[in-house]
């Protein structure tokens, strides 16, 4: 088919796309059996002095057309220095501080429930406490039986500060490497591994400033824009990743989750971004990285640097040989 005027190629390939789309069939999602429930805030972080109690709330939403008893339990937040966070319900005498009217309670369908709590910070109290309050379905109640059966549960993470002289923020970075120090194409992912060296949390946040000895701030990423904590005693891995370029590797995705080879790795695929071709990134970059935590009197700032290659060889192997066959 001959079009006399070639306007009118494109309005005829948007119409044929449009009644394409229109007549595409249109997807349901089934509520899945998991644990379907909304709790507010996502966190807590407190501060208390020695000898007074606080009282507050969370919030509960049963986003399910059944009530749900659900039983409140609380667990101590445990770090390490490999950045693991583990929960122990032991017997801490801590766990005795946060106090409810009930031990569990039952949601209404659709509907916000209001769960209230206190902690009684004893007077010998000082510095860091850390606990989850976790809300799990209560397999006792005849609801249980009767209603929707629900798998896993929600938590809240608690964390307080009691108000002492001799509370100390403070922290330290003790890694800030790349995943592979030569690279084919981006992305180039960064780990970040900070310390907490002081008594109470910290929340280090910041940004890696990319560099290739020309231009400066070539790009600028942040880390730990949710301003998550480092609780003492322990160490966190933060990650962050540079995937600003003209030729970029994106995981093959099948329904939501990376599709795995033969061999079980995660598939790949090039990615060629025309609006930035002329960010084709080759050779050596340094990454300088900046964090600051708030030590209750001013900004700490910390300080890392490192270097790497990208260096897409295939990509100039397809260029020389295209070069050659020109000649």
């Amino acid at each position: 088919m001959k079009f006399g005027n070639k306007k009118l190629l494109l309005p005829l390939l948007l119409l044929t796309l449009a009644i394409f789309l229109l007549f595409l069939p249109s997807k349901s999602f089934a509520q899945t059996s998991g644990y379907d429930m909304t709790v507010s805030p996502v966190f807590f972080d407190l501060t208390g002095d020695p000898g007074t109690t606080i009282t507050t709330k969370v919030r509960i939403r049963n986003n399910t057309n059944s009530p749900i008893p659900i039983k409140l339990g609380v667990e101590k937040i445990v770090g390490d220095q490999n950045g693991n966070i583990t929960l122990k319900d032991n017997n801490d005498q801590t766990l005795s501080w946060i106090k409810f009217p009930e031990s569990s309670i039952v949601t209404k369908p659709l509907e916000w429930t209001d769960v209230p709590f206190s902690i009684d910070i004893p007077k010998d109290a000082a510095y860091g406490y850390y606990w989850e309050v976790s809300f799990s379905q209560d397999k006792n109640s005849p609801l249980a039986k009767s209603g929707v059966n629900l798998t896993g549960a929600a938590a809240v993470p608690i964390l307080l500060n009691v108000i002492k002289a001799g509370a100390k923020a403070d922290a330290k970075i003790v890694d800030f490497s790349v995943k592979n120090f030569v690279t084919e194409y981006l992305p180039t992912d960064f780990t970040i591994k900070v310390q907490n060296t002081g008594n109470i949390h910290v929340k280090p946040h910041g940004n890696i400033f990319i560099s290739d000895g020309r231009n400066k701030d070539l790009a600028i990423i942040d880390v730990n824009s949710g301003l998550g904590n480092v609780i003492p005693n322990s160490s966190r891995i933060f990650t962050a990743s540079w995937n600003d370029g003209f030729l970029v590797e994106q995981l093959v995705l099948q329904d939501g989750q990376p599709k795995l080879d033969k061999n079980g790795k995660p598939m790949q695929t090039l990615q060629i971004n025309w609006n930035k071709v002329t960010s084709f990134r080759i050779g050596k970059y340094t990454a300088n990285l900046l964090l600051v935590f708030d030590n209750g009197k001013r900004d700490v700032p910390l300080q890392s640097t490192i270097t790497f290659w990208v260096f897409p060889y295939k990509a100039l192997a397809v260029i020389v040989i295209a070069a050659i066959a020109l000649v």
